[in-house]
């Protein structure tokens, strides 16, 4: 990338030679000698960096950095002044100016200034880059839903989040969106500028979990060839996370749980007891309760951690949710595949309602972003659902679960219908949709047409009376 520098000054002889000495360094230059004729070319063309003199015939240079801020903020500008007057130079960079540069000033001292200004530049541009990566990233962890279950759960992080030092305990099942969880209980509590540390208590092996937690002192073990910082440590000041809390053996229990009384630890191999200020939110998907019966986890641990309990409903429990998670997803989808899709079909909807998701809000999101890989139309169909179908099963297994929605959850547990004339209602309801369209029947069914006629002779639907 070309670097576009502007040189403004009506001395020839010192725009020129700046300009030269610019050109040799690889930067792009023009010289215009008026503040009008400079604010005219930055209409007209981008430009990185501005050098300004002060003292202009016209437009003054003061005048003409007030308006380069207010049109082109994203413009640095560096001023051109003679020795007496750095003072009022000095001034101008109250003004917005980035820096300021005598014109007896030698190349050295203008190619350092230049390359301070430009790294500035792209400084700037990577952290606003990154503010809206960031933002990005807020407006995705959003709990998406309306049903009671989940308004009872935003209520709750409402609640804790006004609170400080309250442990926190998450129940649910894996994929529910526990860390999302917690992860909005930080945002919104009064630790949200301080660090957010998550760890799976899963993912590390016993061994290594109390200096991962905890951290270590040079020399404590063969490998510590220097102090390390624990997890911690880390998030003073803020909240950690401590996911799967269920896997961590007896040992590393009793650590914790001196740990969680006392708010204070040593490192491994130290002396020194060390205290910090931070939240703590663990969470779980398997019954601690049950373990805590059966042994396997620590009763003054279990009560120690279940201060204020938030359970995450899985999502089968909250159907309703569906619809609006998956047009999240579709969204979500579009933006990174550069797609268009508008929807899902409604019969592809119906499916979806019907599905019983043991992988939770992480299956569903699978599911919809597969069928967006697939899909070659703006509306998510049966036929791309089903390219992804659960094991052992076909399309018409999949619309078996899509008939507990359509003819009510409680109705079809409570007939307990068998599976033959379950499918053998689901087609005639489609035919009804399509007003007996088989074509159109077959699409939506996710089946061949030979299929669908072999179905309307075994199940004597040719004159679909019914």
């Amino acid at each position: 990338m070309v670097f576009k520098i502007l040189v403004v000054d009506d001395e020839e002889s010192v725009a020129v030679a700046l300009s030269r000495h610019l050109a040799r360094d690889g930067y792009q230059t023009s010289w215009v000698k008026s503040g009008e004729e400079a604010l005219e070319k930055l209409f007209q063309e981008d430009f990185h960096l501005v050098f300004l003199d002060l003292f202009l015939p016209g437009l003054a240079g003061i005048s003409v950095l007030e308006k380069i801020k207010a049109e082109f903020p994203e413009i640095l500008v560096i001023i051109l002044t003679a020795y007496e007057n750095v003072k009022m130079a000095v001034q101008t960079m109250k003004m917005g100016a980035f820096d300021y540069l005598t014109k007896s000033c030698d190349m050295e001292e203008l190619r350092v200034l230049v390359k301070k200004a430009l790294e500035t530049k792209k400084l700037r541009k990577e952290v606003k880059s990154l503010r809206a990566e960031i933002d990005r990233h807020q407006e995705a962890m959003i709990i998406i839903g309306n049903s009671p279950q989940i308004q009872e759960v935003r209520h709750l992080i409402q609640k804790v989040s006004e609170i400080d030092h309250c442990t926190v305990l998450i129940m649910g099942e894996s994929g529910t969106g526990k860390e999302l969880v917690a992860r909005t209980i930080h945002r919104r509590s009064a630790r949200t500028k301080n660090p957010f540390i998550d760890i799976s208590c899963s993912a590390l092996p016993s061994s290594l979990m109390e200096s991962e937690l905890f951290g270590f002192e040079r020399g404590a073990f063969t490998d510590a060839k220097n102090r390390k910082l624990g997890l911690i440590e880390l998030a003073d000041g803020g909240s950690l996370f401590l996911d799967e809390i269920g896997t961590l053996d007896h040992s590393m229990q009793a650590k914790l749980l001196r740990f969680l009384e006392q708010r204070s630890f040593r490192r491994v191999g130290g002396i020194k007891d060390i205290s910090v200020d931070i939240s703590v939110i663990a969470a779980a998907n398997n019954d601690l309760r049950k373990m805590m019966e059966e042994g396997s986890f620590r009763h003054d641990l279990y009560y120690r951690l279940n201060v204020f309990l938030i359970p995450v409903p899985p999502l089968r429990k909250r159907k309703e949710d569906i619809p609006l998670l998956a047009n999240h997803f579709i969204h979500k989808f579009n933006q990174e595949f550069h797609k268009s899709i508008k929807r899902l079909h409604p019969s592809a909807e119906q499916v979806i309602m019907g599905y019983n998701y043991p992988g939770n809000i992480r299956e569903l999101k699978n599911i919809i972003e597969r069928a967006m890989i697939m899909e070659e139309r703006d509306v998510i169909t049966i036929d791309s659902l089903n390219l992804f179908k659960p094991p052992g099963t076909d399309a018409l297994d999949l619309q078996h679960h899509g008939l507990d929605h359509m003819m009510g959850e409680e109705k079809a547990l409570n007939e307990k219908l068998p599976l033959r004339e379950l499918e053998r209602q689901y087609i005639i309801s489609v035919l009804k949709e399509t007003d007996g369209n088989k074509a159109q029947t077959a699409k939506i069914l996710g089946i061949a047409r030979s299929t669908l006629f072999k179905k309307i002779k075994e199940y004597h639907l040719a004159d679909n009376d019914e």
